[in-house]
């Protein structure tokens, strides 16, 4: 009987091994959007970002970590079609300035980029805060 046992857990492991090592392969190639992480601590924003390839999916998330509203605007915005999502609410369109973030709160942009360079944003309330998102070219390997 034990012998049975110990034959059947090892079946449950390499099945369960299976499913794991092709739902790994399913997200891997699900994961083909690029992100960038802005956070806004201190009247500043901090940027972080993978190296970004044109014609890509991209999100930009904007997370405000101080206690006052604060606007993430940019150029960018203005001649892509973006998506903008906070509080459950989309917005989206062309001429999109950017999207006011209140105190512990988040917002999306989704949008492709189609050229490189250095793209500023900044905030209307506040402008002293700036900062900038690089997108360079990015060979692949």
């Amino acid at each position: 009987m034990q012998f049975d046992w110990q034959r059947r857990i090892q079946r449950i492991g390499i099945a369960t091994l299976g499913i794991l090592l092709v739902g790994g392969a399913l997200l891997s190639n699900a994961q083909s959007q690029q992100e960038v992480n802005v956070t806004i601590e201190g009247y500043k924003f901090q940027t972080s970002q993978m190296p970004l390839q044109l014609h890509a999916d991209t999100i930009i998330r904007v997370r405000n970590l101080d206690n006052v509203r604060h606007d993430f605007g940019s150029q960018m915005f203005l001649n892509i079609l973006t998506h903008v999502e906070s509080h459950g609410v989309v917005t989206y369109g062309k001429g999109v300035e950017g999207a006011y973030v209140d105190p512990g709160k988040e917002v999306s942009f989704r949008l492709t980029l189609d050229q490189i360079g250095r793209f500023q944003f900044q905030c209307s309330i506040h402008p002293d805060m700036k900062g900038e998102i690089l997108l360079l070219i990015v060979d692949a390997v």
